[in-house]
């Protein structure tokens, strides 16, 4: 995979909704799989999968947190920056 460095290309804001949306599909991705995780722990009959998958369900909702706060810092960003081209043009 190739990914371009920070501070390479033009970041416009066009690409910023790209980044949004991608952010938004990943949590939503990242709850249902600790939905799935926590329903298949309630058929667990042994102890040890059952704890696996519910770590693993916490394991999801600890990414989802951290892309929400990535995602609520990038929006507020977004504003800000919005909101200083509207005073300069």
């Amino acid at each position: 995979m190739n990914i371009p460095r920070a501070g390479q290309g033009n970041c416009q804001e066009a690409t910023k909704a790209e980044i949004v949306s991608i952010l938004e599909e990943a949590i939503r991705s990242e709850a249902e799989s600790e939905e799935k995780y926590l329903h298949a722990a309630g058929f667990a009959c042994e102890v040890n999968v059952r704890d696996l998958l519910i770590s693993l369900a916490a394991m999801e909702r600890e990414h989802k947190e951290r892309l929400t706060r990535e995602l609520d810092e990038l929006r507020a960003q977004m504003t800000i920056v919005g909101e200083m081209n509207e005073m300069f043009l």
